[in-house]
């Protein structure tokens, strides 16, 4: 997993999967979270994902419940999504 933040913008790309987001990198992604400018999260360089890029996608709730946005969502992270009845929350 790859996550790079630009004009309030954070990027993912690569594997998003519960083999590559290792505690180094979730604690990035975190911090990454965190920071006032991010707003948006934009998945469109994900190659592969499971639920672990759905946690993601709940800790950036979790961080900024009414100021972040996603694009580029992945259908597989999308049909996870509505299987976990959490659609709405994750806006895909």
């Amino acid at each position: 997993m790859n996550s790079e933040s630009r004009n309030g913008v954070l990027y993912l790309s690569g594997e998003v999967t519960v083999k590559t987001v290792a505690s180094a990198n979730y604690a990035r992604f975190e911090q990454q979270c965190r920071a006032h400018e991010v707003h948006t999260l934009d998945l469109s360089g994900v190659t592969q994902a499971d639920s672990a890029c759905v946690s993601l996608l709940l800790t950036a709730l979790r961080l900024k419940p009414a100021a972040v946005g996603f694009r580029g969502v992945p259908a597989s992270v999308a049909a996870l999504a509505e299987l976990y009845e959490i659609k709405d929350w994750v806006s895909v």
